[in-house]
């Protein structure tokens, strides 16, 4: 989550996603278990490079597999060589958990150029099938994973887990843990701050140190020690995450769909800048650090590139057969105008630089092939991945037509910019495609349903245009609700001890709000119904494998609303084998 610069002195505009909670006036372990390993290496050298005979594994970061389709699969891993050069790598992938029956293999070359990471798109497999995988390289195997092609017709039920805002210095992955445990699941989302640039140690007093997280304490400092510009600090900020053995276990375990947010560059990122970049302190080119951060995130993300000549597309869509249609959207970098300062006190109004037309958070193109899979799907639901909350977050309610905040604002005082409230006109937009006003045929779109990370916080609420309005819209029935928001919480970024009742006694279309717990969403689809879990774990500063069920929500087929759910869901039976343990220790860098 990014938040205007609190450095330069507005007390209303902090560093990190969980400070504008607690500045809106809501709110008042041990080293690596892997013995011999540590988490990061501190002199930064055996990302690329490894001693002969070291306990330190070819294989040190993992394999990984994502972007499934009916027919392929990407698998991701990387090899950790002892000399400089191009290393040839073998892969095979099969039906069986002991890679026995083989059904495709091949052969790929990396080296320095791509960081000696590795991707293959495995295609010609089937729809809807459980795959095993492994890589061979200078003479040692690497851990065997599991994936998952998506289904192509037919489907009665989808498991998907999604996650958000993982900060390796302030506290132990075990939320990763936890979703990796879940055999069952057919997909598993990550909706940005996959890593964070921030130091993560030692920084100064006045630069809010907490607000980075000091991972000392827990062995849990990232690498590089100082905030990453470079493509070589990127790479090995993403390579110190990727030693994290929890980490490694979820991408072992499930295919992933991924989507950057702004930490993956740096701190309230947009099109032509960020508030974390400065060009004149030594940090070059906003262009120049936006495109390194990028190729750093496509070689060690198991994410198949949808335009090799416009990189910055990574909005893309997937098909779950006739049951889910996934639109992965790109809130962030490639179409977003710059967030606006406060304008009123402790907040803003959509008036004057806020009420422009003009401004978009989504360019043009991505809003038109938005419209097009959401006019033209067949499938039941159609979810939308993407990273800041779309619903109105107000610390003062009004109906949009009122003036009752004093400063000519209309729709009361909302609290942070750097979501969809900051840009009301491209909210409108989306709105009038889910309405059915930009495209034929021109009607209603039922079963939209909005994820969301970023906000380090649990959410589940009504979309509506004008959540204040008795007249347009009744949160006792959802009477004109136009389709439901779910939000996950973080996988360790801290969130907040505001009261939840204030927040919604200002905005009557949230129905479930946490500000404190760490965990992920987990969402049960069938025809019928979404239900939509927050599970959560009680500490992330010591290795546990605890976690708690917290509540459940879900809407309707057909009602666009949501309602409270009776119970947690239960697992699928007969779920396919999990991958493997590995027969010896991986994790180390």
């Amino acid at each position: 989550m990014g938040q205007p610069d609190s450095k330069r002195g507005n007390a209303w505009a902090p560093q990190s996603r969980r400070s504008f909670l607690r500045r809106a006036g809501f709110a008042g372990s041990a080293a690596l278990s892997l013995v011999g390993l540590s988490a990061c290496s501190d002199d930064g050298k055996s990302r690329t490079r490894r001693t002969p005979g070291s306990s330190v594994d070819v294989f040190a970061h993992g394999v990984a597999s994502g972007d499934p389709l009916a027919d392929r699969v990407m698998l991701w891993s990387r090899v950790t060589p002892a000399a400089e050069g191009d290393v040839s790598v073998n892969w095979t992938l099969s039906e069986s958990p002991d890679m026995s029956d083989v059904l495709r293999s091949g052969t790929v070359v990396t080296g320095a150029a791509r960081d000696y990471t590795v991707k293959v798109d495995a295609t010609g497999l089937a729809a809807g099938r459980t795959y095993y995988y492994r890589f061979e390289a200078l003479g040692e195997t690497s851990p065997i994973g599991r994936t998952r092609t998506l289904p192509a017709a037919g489907v009665d039920r989808l498991r998907i887990a999604v996650l958000s805002c993982s900060n390796y210095p302030f506290g132990f992955f075990n939320v990763y843990a936890r979703v990796a445990a879940r055999a069952d699941l057919d997909l598993v989302l990550h909706l940005g701050d996959y890593i964070y640039e921030y130091p993560g140690r030692g920084v100064s007093a006045e630069e809010n140190p907490d607000e980075y997280g000091d991972g000392r304490p827990l062995g849990r400092a990232p690498e590089p020690p100082y905030e990453i510009v470079t493509l070589e600090d990127y790479r090995t900020r993403h390579a110190c995450y990727k030693t994290d053995p929890d980490l490694q276990e979820v991408h072992r375990q499930h295919p992933m769909i991924a989507v950057w947010d702004d930490h993956e560059s740096t701190n309230n990122s947009w099109r032509d800048g960020a508030q974390n970049h400065d060009s004149d302190s030594g940090e070059g080119a906003w262009r120049e650090r936006e495109a390194v951060s990028i190729q750093a995130y496509y070689e060690w993300l198991p994410i198949r590139e949808v335009a090799a000549d416009n990189p910055e597309r990574i909005y893309r869509g997937f098909d779950l057969g006739d049951l889910v249609s996934l639109s992965m959207l790109d809130t962030r970098l490639i179409g977003r105008d710059e967030q606006l300062a406060p304008n009123v006190e402790q907040g803003f109004t959509d008036t004057g630089a806020y009420a422009d037309a003009g401004r978009t958070l989504i360019d043009a193109a991505q809003r038109d092939w938005l419209s097009e899979r959401l006019n033209n799907g067949n499938a039941t639901w159609h979810l939308l991945g993407q990273q800041v909350m779309f619903g109105q977050l107000k610390i003062l309610g009004a109906p949009n037509a009122s003036n009752t905040d004093n400063s000519g604002g209309q729709g009361g005082v909302f609290l942070n910019p750097d979501q969809w409230d900051g840009y009301p006109r491209a909210r409108e937009a989306i709105w009038d495609i889910i309405r059915g006003g930009q495209a034929a045929p021109n009607v209603a779109i039922d079963n939209v349903v909005v994820l969301t990370g970023d906000i380090h916080t649990s959410w589940a609420m009504d979309i509506t245009e004008d959540p204040n309005n008795p007249g347009t819209y009744d949160p006792d029935t959802g009477m004109g609700s136009m389709g439901v928001e779910f939000v996950t919480t973080s996988v360790t970024s801290p969130g907040s001890d505001a009261e939840p009742a204030a927040i919604m006694s200002q905005n009557p279309h949230m129905k479930y709000v946490e500000l404190a717990s760490r965990g992920y969403l987990l969402l049960d689809i069938t025809p019928a119904r979404m239900q939509a879990e927050w599970w959560y774990v009680d500490d992330i500063e010591s290795r546990n494998d605890t976690e708690r069920f917290a509540a459940a929500w879900q809407v309707r087929a057909g009602e666009n609303h949501v309602v409270a759910a009776d119970a947690a869901s239960t697992p699928k039976g007969e779920a396919p084998l999990p991958a493997p343990a590995a027969s010896r220790a991986v994790g180390g860098r």
